[in-house]
Parts: structure tokens; sequence; C-alpha cells
């Protein structure tokens, strides 16, 4: 390259790898029969109605990117993150009231561990958080596996850095830990969700495999707590410290409804949901901002 002449910077391909493994997900599902009854109820055809059923989850999410990215025009990284995690999350949970995803896997569900009941909300937010956490999970696993190109494909964001999408074989060893603590959490909130749904006498099958994931996703944490520098611990401990002043607050508003006789008693399983939910949004908030302090640093260095 001759002196003088700046390197061409890729393209970013967030938003067609996205809306790719949308299409791919939505086609590994089946229409949930209670809406699906709904659609044709009123009149729908059933192909029509089925159609509609696996295109809304691919809008939802194609459509989450593009108002992230709208909304955050103009706005630091760090927010238009928060804005993706925060749609995002809004997105997974549509999804999982219309489409049972993974068509295979109910089946093998009910073939190992007996019929399951119709979830309620909470089951779903649990299948919701479970398909974004492995999804995630999967995800930062491409990153590990292949390093740039994998990092320049899931790129949303406009303004590409190259020295932080330049992820050395060091760092693609931390990425494929935390893939595995992501799918792990995934497998572990499903798991849980399949307890619930369970008969009395077939919780204790899902309930070891919710506690054997769990207890892997916290052994792998553990383990990457203990290669993190300085900088990077800072960036958890301020996550956390910030997920906990948002879950104190709800939890306290909660009790005030309760109190009331305006909300019901908490759940324990709500809280896990409601904790994982807020980790996500504010831990990618966090590494944003920090990511972007680190891309400062290194353009004035």
């Amino acid at each position: 390259m001759q002196p003088g002449v700046s390197r061409p910077q890729p393209k970013s391909r967030g938003v067609l790898t996205i809306g790719i493994g949308a299409a791919l997900l939505s086609a590994t599902g089946q229409p949930v029969p209670k809406l699906l009854n709904q659609l044709t109820g009123m009149g729908m055809p059933d192909l029509a109605a089925r159609l509609t059923l696996h295109a809304i989850p691919v809008l939802l999410i194609l459509g989450a990117v593009v108002v992230g990215q709208i909304a955050g025009r103009g706005r630091s990284k760090n927010v238009r993150w928060a804005l993706y995690g925060l749609l995002g999350a809004v997105a997974g949970f549509f999804t999982a009231f219309c489409l049972d995803l993974l068509v295979g896997v109910p089946a093998l569900i009910v073939a190992l561990n007996g019929p399951l009941a119709e979830p309620a909300t909470i089951e779903i937010a649990l299948w919701a958080l479970g398909g974004i956490t492995i999804a995630s999970g999967l995800m930062v696993a491409a990153i590990a596996a292949f390093g740039p190109p994998a990092a320049y494909a899931m790129n949303l964001e406009p303004d590409i850095c190259e020295d932080a999408l330049d992820i050395r074989k060091p760092e693609r060893k931390a990425y494929g830990l935390s893939s595995i603590g992501l799918i792990t959490l995934g497998v572990a909130s499903i798991a849980l969700s399949i307890a619930r749904q369970s008969a009395p006498d077939a919780v204790l099958g899902p309930c070891v495999v919710a506690m054997v994931t769990g207890a892997i996703s916290v052994f792998i944490n553990v383990v990457l707590w203990n290669r993190l520098d300085e900088l990077q611990r800072r960036q958890v401990v301020d996550a956390f410290s910030v997920s906990a002043v948002f879950m104190t607050l709800g939890v306290f508003a909660w009790a005030i409804g309760q109190t009331l006789g305006l909300l019901p008693p908490l759940d324990a399983a709500g809280c896990f949901v409601a904790i994982s939910f807020v980790q996500l949004v504010v831990t990618t908030f966090v590494s944003a901002a920090a990511a972007g302090d680190v891309r400062a640093k290194r353009r004035t260095a």
C-alpha cells in the first residue's frame, strides 16, 4: 500500500447477518397452536396464518436493530448498544409468543420428560431468556472460532474501529469461554421453564439439568474473572452494581404494590428472569462505554 493512502474500511454486515440468522431461527420453529387458532378463527387461511407467525419474529428482530440504529443515531456507542439490548430483549420475548422454536426440541422433551403444560408469562420469559443467551453464545462462539471476519460480519456500528475488531488468539480463547457460559445459562433457563411446565412427578430431571448447567455457567464466569485485568474487572463490578440498584428499586416498588393488593407475590423465577435481562442490558451498556474509552485512548496514543 502506498504511503498516505488509507486502507478502505470493511463494511458493516450486522443487519444482513442478523436478518439471515433470524430467518434461520424462524425456520426451525412452528406456530404456537393457541395463537394460530386465534388467527384462523378470525378468518385467516391456515397457510397465511402460519406464514404470518413465521414472519413476525424476523420482522421484530430486524425492526429492533433498525429502530436501535435510528434511535441511537448521534448518540454515544454505549447508549446505542443499550438500546440494542433492550429492543432485542423485547423482540425475543414476543418471538416466544409466536413460535415454538427448534421444533424437534419440544417433541424430544415430551419423549424424555412427559407432556408439558401451557407456558405462562414467566415460562415464556424463561424460554426467551434461554433463546437470547444461547443465540448470543453462538455468535460469541463464531467470533472465537473465526476471529475478525466473524466480528465484522456481526458488527452493527457505522464507524468500525479496526483495533476493536482485531481479535487475537488469546482473546479468542476468552470469547470461547464466554460462549460456553452464555449457552449453559440459556440451557439452565430453558430447563427451569421445562421443570415448571412438567407434571409433579417429572420435575426432578429438568431441575438437575438446570442446576448442572447453571453451575457450569458460574464456574466459567469464575474462570473468566480470574483472567480479567483490572479494567475489565471494574467493568463487571460496575455492571452488576448498576443492575443491583435497578433490581432493588424494582423489588421495592413491587413490594409496595403487593402490600396494596395491586400485584401478586413475587415469583423467584420471575426475579431471576428480571435480574438476568437487566444484567444483559446493563453489561452491554457498560462494556460499550469501556470499549469506547479504549478506542479513544488508542487513537490518541
